[in-house]
C-alpha cells in the first residue's frame, strides 16, 4: 500500500473568529496517529511552523489562492481558497500520491482506517447542515491529480457566481464545479458534527463555535480524546 499523507492547514486569518496555534496541531497529529495503522506520515502546511512537533513534516503553502476571500462568506468567517491546491496537477510532488487532508477543529475517537481503505480516488465529507452545497471541505481523501478541474476553472467572477448560490468558501466552489454524485463520508461512517445529535464514534468536527478545545472538562467525548499522547499508542 502506498504511503498516505494525512495533512492539516494552520494558517492566521486576520479578523477571523478564531486563532489556530501549533498546539492544536500537535494534539490533531496525536489523535491521527493514536488512531491510524495504515502506512502514513503526518504534515502540515503552513508558514507557522514554530512550536510545532519535529515529528510532522512542514509543507511549505503553495501561493496558489492566497489572500482570495469570498465576500457572500462573512469576514469572520474561515476563507479556505488556498486548500484547493490540492487539486494541482502536480499535486503529488507537493503533499503525496495519496492523500487526507483534515480540519483541525476535529475530535478523533476511533480506528480511522476504515475511512481510508478505499479505492476511490477521490472521497469527501458530505455537506452537514447546509442542504445548498454538495460537500463539505473538512475532510478529503484524494489521489493525486484527481478532479483537476477544480483547479483548472477557478476564476473570481464564476467563483463570486458560485458564492451566490453555495455557502462556503473552497467547499462552495468544491460543490459548484463537481456537484453532486462523489462518493462521500457521514453519519453511517461515524463521521459527525458537533451539535448535530448525531452518535459519536469516530470523527467529531467542529464548525462554527464552539471549538474542540472549548468544550474540555465540560464534554466527555472531548475530554477523553482530544489531548496529546505518546507517538507509539494506537487506540483499542
Amino acid at each position: 500500500m502506498n504511503l498516505l499523507t494525512v495533512i492539516s492547514w494552520l494558517w492566521s486569518q486576520p479578523g477571523g473568529r478564531v486563532a489556530y496555534r501549533a498546539e492544536h496541531v500537535n494534539i490533531w497529529a496525536d489523535m491521527v496517529r493514536r488512531n491510524l495503522t495504515l502506512p502514513h506520515q503526518i504534515a502540515c502546511v503552513t508558514d507557522m511552523p514554530k512550536g510545532i512537533d519535529p515529528s510532522v513534516r512542514i509543507i511549505g503553502p503553495p501561493d496558489d489562492f492566497l489572500g482570495i476571500a469570498i465576500p457572500s462568506w462573512s469576514p469572520e468567517r474561515p476563507q479556505c481558497f488556498r486548500r484547493l491546491a490540492l487539486f494541482r496537477p502536480d499535486a503529488g510532488a507537493i503533499f503525496g500520491d495519496r492523500f487526507v487532508s483534515m480540519d483541525l477543529d476535529c475530535v478523533i475517537g476511533d480506528i480511522l482506517d476504515p475511512l481510508f481503505e478505499t479505492d476511490a480516488d477521490f472521497k469527501i465529507n458530505a455537506s452537514h447542515r447546509m442542504p445548498q452545497v454538495a460537500y463539505n471541505g473538512a475532510m478529503l481523501l484524494m489521489t493525486a491529480g484527481a478532479r483537476p478541474q477544480v483547479y483548472h476553472r477557478f476564476s473570481i467572477d464564476e467563483m463570486l457566481t458560485a458564492g451566490l448560490k453555495l455557502a462556503g468558501s473552497d467547499q462552495a466552489w468544491i460543490s459548484h464545479v463537481l456537484g453532486a454524485g462523489e462518493a462521500t463520508w457521514g453519519e453511517s461512517d461515524g463521521v459527525t458534527w458537533y451539535g448535530s445529535g448525531a452518535p459519536r464514534r469516530r470523527v467529531l468536527f467542529f464548525p462554527g463555535l464552539p471549538k474542540p478545545w472549548d468544550r474540555i472538562g465540560g464534554d466527555y467525548f472531548v475530554t477523553r480524546h482530544y489531548r496529546r499522547s505518546a507517538a507509539d499508542r494506537i487506540a483499542a
